[in-house]
């Protein structure tokens, strides 16, 4: 069963949507990457950044708080003093809240930092924690100042001191925590950025090179019209030459088969052609020998048979063998003109179904005495059921003589004709086979042209007329060389409609022989 024939169309559709995926692919990756950009440069701006500044914020607070607790046994205006202080803790405290709430949001809202988030959170506690432990010094301080107490003042400071200077160790480090965690997001989103290109760049390289090369592969699918192109131009020149053609399975391959069927059948149209040209050629001048030559012919040989007729004695026989040698060429001038008039005068067949296999033992049998005198053998091969075929018995015959003469002529020496008719197909098929010298390769496409002979002498007629004959038939004829020597003849005539077909050559019955050496 044959493989389903591959559409060209289809096979480019194909290739263009390997094409438009390829391509598409790159563009989602470029999406992507920028999306994963994106949300880096979001995650720095509206998350990490902005909590930064409030650490910043909150540690500067700090800073200033733990200045003014060191500068307080120096302020002289207690009031000014502990109203500064009271706004920067107040804001302080009101700060911290909203950093816990900004690094809560960021540990649920993006999970790539919700370790850090949770972490921070818990130091910020600490600090939280370390910081309201200083509400009480606070008021003692107050107290203290508002009395003008000195060894309560210095007392509280010492002990207040070391609290706010802790949180701003602790708020440093937090600080330093933060601009870690920043520094390590830019130099992974650098880094994510790095791979992005380089993956980036192999898609779009990979999808380039993967759309040059369903290019070349949608030219090699096209290709063969150029090579299309060209043979037409050749052959509307002239060439008609066979040419070979790369096996494909799809419209193109198809295209080109058809196109050589086509050329061959032109050409085997135009050998007709010229083949008819010759004959009609040889028609006239058939017909120009009967007028001029063949009437004086029959002269000459009547004159010459008086003549033998008066050269009786001993006396005469150098005479009588000059004669006879004249009555000798006369009679092959006949025999020329009688093969030139058989083809200008050959008739267009009379077709009858009849048995091929019949004919062919008819026409071994009318030859069988001059098959023995040249020592040949001919054996006989039909197959089962005989071969029936529309067919001019008279015309057929002719040709079959023709070829059985040949094969006779081809072995001096003497040798054995195989002979065979079978059914193969839709066709009646006969060989005829000698086992002689053979034709040699460059001679044998012209042995059916007329007046193209391998003898010594002939009129190089008799392939020519049979071949008319068969195509005239309906029919083929093809010369072949045999394996171990020796030409073949096959003629193919069409099977009458009633003879059952076969596909392959039906079983050949016992051979029968006819002559010997």
């Amino acid at each position: 069963m044959s493989s389903p024939r591959r559409s060209v169309a289809r096979r480019v559709l194909v290739s263009f949507v390997i094409l438009l995926m390829a391509f598409a692919s790159t563009q989602a990756f470029a999406g992507f990457a920028l999306r994963r950009a994106s949300e880096d440069a979001e995650e720095l701006g509206k998350g990490l950044v902005p909590i930064a500044l409030k650490i910043a914020q909150l540690r500067s607070m700090q800073e200033t708080l733990a200045t003014l607790i060191d500068g307080i046994p120096d302020e002289r205006n207690p009031v000014t003093a502990k109203h500064l202080l009271t706004t920067l803790v107040n804001e302080r405290t009101l700060l911290v809240t909203d950093l816990r709430v900004n690094l809560e949001a960021l540990g649920r809202d993006r999970p790539s930092t919700s370790v850090l988030a949770h972490g921070m959170v818990d130091e910020l506690d600490e600090i939280d924690a370390m910081l309201s432990d200083d509400a009480p010094d606070f008021d003692t301080l107050y107290r203290a100042l508002a009395e003008g107490d000195r060894d309560t003042i210095n007392r509280v400071l010492i002990h207040l001191g070391a609290i706010e200077h802790g949180a701003k160790t602790k708020l440093r480090a937090l600080a330093g925590h933060m601009t870690s965690a920043i520094g390590q997001l830019s130099v992974d989103a650098r880094e994510r950025e790095r791979r992005s290109f380089l993956a980036l760049l192999s898609v779009a390289l990979a999808a380039l090179l993967l759309g040059v090369g369903l290019s070349l592969h949608a030219r090699r699918i096209l290709a063969p019209l150029g090579t299309l192109n060209a043979r037409a131009r050749a052959v509307a020149q002239g060439d008609l030459s066979p040419q070979p053609i790369d096996a494909r399975d799809d419209e193109i391959g198809e295209l080109q088969e058809s196109f050589e069927n086509m050329v061959e059948a032109v050409g085997k149209a135009r050998e007709r052609a010229v083949s008819n040209e010759r004959f009609a050629a040889i028609g006239k001048m058939a017909a120009h020998v009967t007028h001029e030559v063949r009437n004086p012919l029959s002269s000459i040989g009547l004159n010459l048979e008086l003549l033998e007729e008066e050269l009786e004695g001993p006396e005469q026989s150098e005479r009588r063998t000059l004669v006879q040698a004249i009555r000798r060429e006369v009679d092959r001038l006949e025999r020329l003109s009688e093969e030139y008039l058989r083809v200008a005068r050959l008739p267009s067949p009379r077709m009858e179904a009849d048995d091929v296999a019949s004919t062919l033992r008819s026409v071994v049998e009318f030859e069988a005495k001059e098959t023995e005198r040249a020592q040949c053998t001919v054996t006989v091969e039909i197959g089962e059921p005989a071969p029936l075929a529309l067919f001019d018995e008279s015309q057929l015959r002719q040709a079959l003589l023709n070829l059985l003469r040949n094969a006779r002529e081809a072995m001096p020496q003497g040798g054995t004709i195989d002979v065979r008719a079978f059914a193969e197909g839709l066709s009646a098929v006969v060989t005829i086979g000698d086992r002689g010298a053979g034709i040699p390769d460059d001679v044998r496409p012209r042995i059916f042209d007329p007046f193209f002979s391998t003898k010594g002498e002939g009129t190089g007629l008799g392939l020519a007329i049979t071949r008319q004959i068969v195509e005239a038939h309906g029919g083929t004829i093809a010369c072949e060389a045999r394996e171990g020597g020796g030409t073949l003849f096959r003629i193919a005539l069409p099977l009458t409609p009633s003879h059952p077909t076969s596909h392959a050559p039906s079983p050949p019955a016992s051979p029968r022989s006819h002559g010997g050496a």
